[in-house]
């Protein structure tokens, strides 16, 4: 990581600016019109956004059973994903579902190391683990914790989706990664969000789930969503192209978890919610995670 582009962290604020604002966004509307139903949108609308800047970028067409295995790997993760994301959202408390969900980059960057040959000081590693420590307690309200462990839930709802969501993040945005490195822009695209949105839209019979396009109100707020999120895919995919080294997926999977942060500062100034004392620390770590990874090991 000792050559990380500067434009690769620019990039990664700008990712957890627009996940951050779409999450928090999406509690209204999974609300309206349900967590299956916004998770096959979303998906198809950010698909039809992303594929704007294939006009500029170059991709390779040559699939191979290889590229063929890795782009259904990303669809199918990616689908995966923002179905258990959407579902806890939809279930759960932000201040609880956010953070875990979020947790994602360590399983960016154990499979990084693992599957696309990044490489990380013990400096580095340190860093993005105050990173992720930061968004955990930036996100978490420990009184509505206490709260509901006191009265004998050791789960609150959405949890145990958060938790899916974020092993299948950590999934998908290291796969993606390595597709857009490997393949160019184009067709990684067309699978993170195009392919996952037909994934969903296929299973819905057998799951069961309406797909039909009843949310003529809450559309205003489903298409503001999707832009962020297209607008989160592009910056990702170009900081990935940009980057000279494999080492900028995990990076920028780690500032993509900021998101979290941002999620929970939106709904401490819209919705009033009042900060605690670990909210400041978690703050603290953030800003003090970040400075070490751009400073120490850039």
């Amino acid at each position: 990581m000792s050559n990380l582009n500067p434009v690769v962290v620019v990039l990664g604020l700008l990712i957890a600016l627009s996940f951050g604002t779409s999450d928090f966004l999406s509690k209204d509307v999974t609300t309206k019109i349900g967590a299956y139903r916004t998770t096959v949108y979303i998906l198809a609308l950010s698909g039809i956004g992303t594929l704007v800047p294939s006009l500029f970028l170059g991709s390779s067409i040559v699939l191979s059973p290889w590229s063929l295995a890795v782009l259904l790997l990303v669809a199918a993760s990616t689908y995966l994903s923002f179905a258990a994301l959407y579902r806890a959202y939809s279930k759960g408390m932000l201040s609880l579902t956010a953070p875990i969900a979020n947790s994602y980059p360590a399983f960016s960057v154990v499979l990084s190391v693992l599957l696309i040959g990044a490489s990380f000081t013990p400096v580095a590693m340190a860093a993005i683990a105050v990173i992720i420590a930061g968004i955990v307690l930036v996100s978490t309200s420990f009184s509505e914790l206490r709260a509901r462990l006191s009265g004998g839930k050791m789960l609150a709802p959405g949890i145990g989706a958060a938790i899916l969501a974020a092993i299948f993040f950590g999934i998908s945005w290291t796969s993606y990664g390595y597709a857009t490195r490997t393949f160019g822009y184009l067709v990684p695209s067309i699978a993170v969000r195009l392919g996952a949105a037909g994934i969903g839209f296929g299973l819905a019979p057998f799951l069961k789930e309406d797909v039909r396009p009843r949310f003529i109100r809450s559309f205003p707020r489903l298409f503001a969503m999707a832009m962020l999120e297209t607008t989160g895919v592009i910056l990702f995919s170009l900081g990935a192209i940009l980057s000279a080294t494999p080492d900028a997926v995990p990076v920028l999977a780690t500032f993509g978890g900021i998101s979290a942060a941002v999620t929970v500062l939106l709904a401490m100034y819209f919705l009033k919610e009042r900060p605690e004392a670990n909210h400041v620390v978690g703050m603290t770590l953030l800003i003090g995670g970040v400075a070490v990874l751009l400073y120490l090991t850039g």
